[in-house]
């Protein structure tokens, strides 16, 4: 019986240690660095004035493509007008 008591009484107070707050951990807060000024990411060109002849160069060398898409749309377009005619049922 004794040896019930004991075990009972050091269960006990092992479960009281168990239960005691624990101290806060020490954690390190990151500290807020200053803010810089905002940078852009875009290319920096020289000289403003030396941007609108670069979009001139970029754009003069795509003419035929821009053409031959414009000429690719009409003609989906008109396939597809065409395809909307009921009285033209294709030979079908």
């Amino acid at each position: 019986m004794k040896i019930i008591l004991a075990a009972a009484a050091l269960a006990l107070a092992f479960s009281v240690g168990a239960c005691k707050k624990k101290a806060p951990e020490n954690i390190p807060q990151p500290k807020a660095e200053p803010q810089a000024a905002a940078v852009s990411t875009a290319a920096v060109t020289p000289n403003l004035l030396e941007v609108p002849g670069a979009y001139l160069q970029s754009t003069v060398g795509q003419i035929d493509k821009a053409k031959a898409a414009k000429e690719l749309y009409e003609k989906t377009a008109r396939d597809n007008a065409a395809a909307l005619d009921l009285n033209n049922t294709g030979g079908n």
